[in-house]
């Protein structure tokens, strides 16, 4: 490893001049992965950064607002909210009352906390389960979400929601049907 790259890279070991960065265990770093990249000049840690920002959901280390929805409060980060929002970037930074520094918590009516909760861990972490979630929480999501206008998010969801509501569909058109012949049948 050149001079350069040890000031550079201090707690990281290139092995053979390839493209391989190992970060060193005897570092203070979090997590003590191997990493693999085709261009030695690109680094990727969108997973790393993703999971930091997921262990500030709902915490109330370091939050400087508190979003109230059904009397539940979820601790937030006006700038992450901003970041990831045009609605909370003008609710939070566009000279309404709530931007304001002094309001402290926000209450956010006609919704309901079980979709909000899922859209703020999207939010802090671009990831949802899609899989536990029941289909009423799910469609108050999808209201929420275009409301705050995630239409990735918007779109991803309204393909799911599709996709398992066809299946109920025929299920229930196979079922029904099978239902109803063994009644008639004497």
């Amino acid at each position: 490893m050149s001079t350069w790259q040890q000031h550079a890279l201090p707690n990281t070991t290139l092995l053979n001049n390839s493209s391989q960065i190992v970060n060193n265990p005897n570092t203070h770093s979090r997590t003590n992965s191997v990493e693999v990249h085709d261009n030695l000049g690109e680094i990727n840690h969108t997973s790393a950064l993703s999971g930091d920002f997921g262990n500030l959901f709902n915490k109330s280390d370091y939050s400087d607002i508190v979003l109230i929805v059904e009397y539940e409060q979820f601790y937030a980060h006006r700038i992450i909210l901003a970041a990831r929002s045009e609605y909370f970037r003008a609710l939070l930074y566009g000279g309404l009352r709530e931007s304001q520094h002094s309001h402290s918590s926000i209450e956010i009516k006609e919704c309901k906390s079980a979709a909000f909760r899922i859209l703020l861990l999207y939010i802090y972490t671009g990831r949802i389960n899609l899989l536990k979630e029941k289909e009423d929480i799910l469609l108050d999501l999808l209201g929420l979400v275009h409301q705050y206008g995630f239409q990735q998010l918007e779109t991803s969801l309204s393909t799911y929601l599709k996709s398992i509501l066809s299946l109920k569909n025929l299920n229930s058109s196979i079922i029904m049907p099978m239902k109803s012949s063994k009644q008639t049948n004497f």
